[in-house]
């Protein structure tokens, strides 16, 4: 899963980026080459620990969440132009994106409007996907005068989304449309599911009284979360105490996103190694054994499945099966989250 961190200048999604992934200061890209900086974070998870502490594995490995975050190019602060036009380049590969927002004070810079900035971050997104839809919908014409024939629907699809967008709304709006197998290829920015950070000074911890439309926003005191991130854990505990964080950024932020996504783990426990695996929310089962091997998907057969709360509450896998709790699935199973799956496959 990657997250794209969008905001404008100074609005601190580098300090966001910078308290998710535990890093500190900028990271330049360095030389004429622009690249996102990525930052790999390991998801959280309970049920994880048990599992390892019940098979005692060699090795135990999370879900991860990738960031990504465009940082460290000079001038790129002055000059907005070329920033959203890098930024609506680099982040069309993310699945999600996590808009900063800033609410805070700045020496030189006019007094903070979070739903103004809101509004123009979007206007920058809607524009960049009605360029895109327009200049297919051209293209399309063209084929078309020259007696090609164009299959599919994609045609209707791009003038539905081209509605929507004069309309300015965003195409997660429309479902049917953002989720539209023959549109994927686009990538349409304002398509991608979105949570807002609301990035507070040290001592607000309220949402501003503003609208973010149909967007969930969340608050994050991004320079104080940054700094605590920096400490070790017994050491930020006190001043999470303090200032009244009861969780991380990290954990809001990460639960907040596989909401946004529809995402689930399951888990898997062979090979001396315990694993959380991160797939859609009802996946297939022979897709989810996809995830974890291309040969598991191909020559899938079936799937031993126990959910987490049983095999808990049963204390270990012989007593589950004891129970009746571990049963054999199909293919078209849909896996749930906290699935402890075991792939029976031949090829």
């Amino acid at each position: 899963m990657k997250l794209g961190i969008i905001g404008l200048a100074r609005s601190g999604k580098t300090t966001i980026f910078n308290a998710l992934t535990h890093r500190s200061g900028e990271s330049p890209t360095g030389g004429a080459k622009v690249a996102p900086v990525q930052g790999v974070v390991p998801v959280g998870d309970e049920r994880v620990e048990w599992l390892s502490k019940l098979h005692k594995p060699k090795k135990t490995t999370h879900a991860q969440v990738t960031y990504l975050d465009l940082q460290g190019i000079p001038g790129l602060a002055d000059s907005k132009q070329g920033y959203m036009s890098l930024l609506i380049t680099h982040m069309r590969p993310a699945d999600a994106l996590l808009m900063v927002i800033r609410n805070f004070a700045l020496p030189g810079m006019e007094e903070p409007s979070p739903g103004r900035d809101f509004r123009e971050l979007q206007d920058e997104f809607l524009l960049a996907d009605l360029g895109t839809v327009e200049k297919r919908l051209e293209r399309i014409a063209q084929e078309q005068l020259k007696g090609r024939k164009i299959g599919g629907s994609e045609r209707e699809l791009l003038e539905a989304c081209g509605e929507v967008l004069n309309n300015e709304k965003p195409l997660r709006s429309r479902p049917d449309l953002a989720n539209a197998p023959e549109l994927k290829g686009f990538t349409f920015l304002s398509a991608k599911p979105l949570l807002v950070i609301v990035n507070n000074a040290d001592e607000d911890d309220s949402l501003p009284d503003t609208s973010f439309e149909d967007v969930e926003a969340i608050v994050v005191r991004g320079k104080l979360e940054m700094e605590m991130a920096q400490l070790p854990e017994e050491e930020a505990a006190p001043f999470q105490k303090d200032f009244g964080i009861s969780e991380s950024a990290v954990d809001r932020v990460i639960r907040r996103s596989f909401s946004l996504l529809q995402l689930g783990a399951f888990f898997t426990l062979g090979g001396d190694e315990v694993k959380a695996w991160t797939i859609r929310r009802g996946l297939p089962a022979v897709e989810a054994a996809g995830v974890v091997h291309s040969d598991m998907q191909r020559g899938f057969i079936r799937a031993e499945v126990v959910a987490f709360d049983d095999l808990y509450r049963a204390g270990d896998h012989a007593t589950a099966r004891k129970q009746g709790l571990v049963r054999l699935e199909g293919k078209t199973y849909p896996v749930q989250d906290g699935d402890v799956i075991e792939f029976r496959f031949n090829i």
